[in-house]
């Protein structure tokens, strides 16, 4: 049976320092501190990387944090060095799938949406639908609301004694013809708008910061 050669010592203390970077990395996630939790997943993927155990839970964090395709560049670096281990095959199937939905990441000043910048994102999605997902780095999503909206909006205007019966009604000319086919293409700019709303908010309540649990103070401990 071959013995491993062993690993030279500097690698080992590399190995250390990465594993150590993850774990203040996983804690600072769990107090909210993103950009924090960000900054030292990448350091530990630049200490040790070779290591397919770091890479991959580098990748993991910053996935969790949507910086999706630097998470995908990681995994596949972790996949290459393990190809066998199913936690990594299972994270890159994760940051595939995300990469294919367009839930790409912001620029690499910010660690990922932050809940109020996600809130800002989901006031301007209130205003044109897909706007939000646009400005927060969510391509895909933005431009296919913000066609279907825009193709709605536009199949309503074009529907003969549509829009304009609706209005007059309104209006007060109750005997007003209207064509009820724009019901249809109204009920699409409806819920692409309801849908784009939902989704930044969505977004928004997974941006906002955990709180970390703290424990009750005593209150029925004897006076002394």
């Amino acid at each position: 049976m071959e013995v491993p050669p062993a690993r030279p010592e500097s690698d080992l203390r590399a190995l250390d320092e990465a594993e150590r970077l993850v774990r203040q990395a996983r804690l600072a996630q769990q107090r909210g501190q993103r950009q924090a939790a960000v900054e030292l997943y990448r350091k530990a993927a630049q200490t040790a990387p070779s290591s397919a155990s770091v890479l991959a839970a580098s990748g993991e964090g910053l996935l969790d944090h949507r910086m999706v395709q630097e998470a995908k560049d990681l995994l596949q670096r972790a996949k290459e060095l393990a190809p066998d281990d199913p936690n990594v095959e299972r994270q890159y199937a994760r940051a595939v799938l995300a990469a294919a939905e367009g839930v790409w990441s912001l620029p690499t000043s910010q660690a990922g949406l932050d809940y109020a910048s996600a809130k800002s994102a989901t006031l301007l999605s209130m205003l044109v639908p897909g706007l939000g997902q646009l400005v927060a780095g969510r391509t895909t999503k933005g431009v296919t609301m913000l066609a279907g909206w825009v193709a709605c909006l536009a199949w309503a205007l074009l529907i003969p004694k549509g829009l304009s019966g609706l209005v007059a009604i309104l209006f007060g000319s109750l005997g007003s013809e209207v064509n009820l086919l724009v019901l249809l293409p109204l009920a699409g700019v409806f819920a692409f708008w309801l849908a784009a709303i939902y989704d930044m908010n969505a977004e928004a309540k997974r941006a906002r910061p955990s709180r970390p649990d703290r424990p009750k103070p005593p209150v029925d401990l004897p006076y002394e």
